[in-house]
């Protein structure tokens, strides 16, 4: 099993593509990616915002710096299994993520109030609470 990645920067460039313009990607890239560990997995994220929205509201405008704050699980999670908690931010086209990883059971008793999980990186858990 590999390593889990805490904290971590890319850039990320996303495009709008029809069909046609998707099928014709997905063949010209074919002889240069490789699939990773996980070609066919399911992820499952549930974004947080505010009463208001205002965090799509601001990314939707497209600005220099913008955040979010999700829940992220690879693979369908279960009632006893762990979810990153993580904090993304988008920087001048770059995109850094810091997540911790906790029991769902803790993580969404966190999230409505309680207290805060057992984790790995009490740094990042303290990001998290800041932002919340």
């Amino acid at each position: 099993m590999k390593a889990v990645q805490w904290s971590f920067q890319r850039i990320e460039e996303k495009y709008l593509l029809n069909s046609e313009q998707y099928d014709r990607l997905r063949i010209a890239l074919r002889e240069h990616i490789v699939p990773d560990d996980y070609p066919e997995s399911t992820i499952c994220n549930i974004y947080y915002d505010t009463p208001d929205y205002e965090l799509i509201r601001h990314s939707m405008e497209k600005p220099i710096y913008k955040e979010k704050f999700r829940v992220r699980s690879y693979g369908v999670p279960s009632k006893t299994g762990s979810v990153f908690m993580e904090i993304k931010k988008k920087f001048d086209g770059i995109v850094y993520k810091r997540r911790v990883l906790s029991d769902i059971g803790e993580t969404m008793e966190y999230l409505r109030g309680g207290e805060k999980p057992e984790v790995d990186d009490p740094q990042i858990l303290q990001e998290i609470q800041w932002f919340k």
